[in-house]
């Protein structure tokens, strides 16, 4: 008989939370080998290996709902999997050394020149410029080819400069509300006040952009956990902090939507 870890020690073992792996249960992800007499969950090691690929086809960029339907098929290889896991990581480590010595190179020129060399500025632009374009075509694993194509359409009947602002103030707004948790701003502060209200209003000038369809989609992504990672778009964290301002203000208005808004503003982009 094989080793059986309970929830606590699972989460220790993988630097997972504890709140991550009850969630993976309750959408039927990674259900525990058994429970206790006492009633704890229990994870043997078939459940570890699960939570691996898990962990490793999140970082990827793979949705949950993905996750499941792709460890649940019957023809699933495993030994197959990681394989292609492993490459997939050595070509991440290897756009990421490309994009640092990119950046290496035009930091030491301008060192040892005094002077901007615009060919290295353009090839840092180049080499970043590709990690994006790899992160972004990641969306197409999220959404059917037709909404892909109805997100490029609502992209193209807003003006420029309005997606702009839109980009900007979400941009300024992330990182300020990212302060303002590590700062452990009071819910009930004016200043957090503040936030809640640019967040809202931000919200409602995204979502104006997309049909009902789209912003359902963008919906059952978020529900499924699909953006979590992704430091461009809201996490979990960032939508928790702005729901306690809001409940500490009693106004708790224009949030409900929040997630799929600002998930609408990724795909302008």
């Amino acid at each position: 008989m094989g080793r059986y870890y309970r929830v606590g020690e699972l989460a220790s073992l993988t630097r997972v939370s504890v709140r991550t792996l009850h969630h993976y249960d309750r959408i039927g992800l990674l259900r525990p080998a058994l429970h206790s007499a006492g009633g704890y969950r229990l994870y043997g090691e078939s459940e570890l290996l699960r939570l691996q690929q898990i962990l490793t086809l999140r970082y990827l960029g793979f949705s949950l709902r993905q996750i499941g339907e792709l460890l649940d098929r019957a023809d699933f290889d495993l030994v197959a999997s990681l394989r292609v896991q492993r490459q997939v990581l050595h070509d991440r480590i290897a756009e990421l050394g490309r994009i640092s010595t990119a950046i290496g190179d035009l930091v030491d020129q301008r060192l040892t020149t005094g002077e901007w060399s615009w060919q290295l500025v353009i090839e840092a632009s180049r080499a970043v410029g590709a990690g994006l374009t790899r992160e972004e075509e990641t969306m197409d694993a999220y959404y059917t080819p037709e909404q892909m194509t109805r997100f490029a359409e609502a992209r193209r009947a807003t003006p420029q400069e309005e997606i702009e602002a839109i980009e900007d103030g979400w941009t300024a707004l992330l990182a300020e509300v990212r302060a303002a948790r590590v700062a452990d701003l009071d819910p009930a502060s004016a200043e957090a006040g503040t936030l809640a209200e640019r967040w809202v209003e931000l919200s409602r000038r995204t979502i104006q952009h997309f049909p009902d369809d789209l912003r359902d989609a963008i919906k059952a992504n978020y529900e499924q956990g699909a953006f979590e990672g992704h430091d461009r778009a809201p996490q979990a964290a960032d939508f928790a902090f702005i729901a306690r301002i809001q409940a500490a203000h009693g106004s708790a208005g224009g949030n409900a939507n929040s997630e799929g808004e600002r998930d609408a503003l990724r795909e302008a982009k």
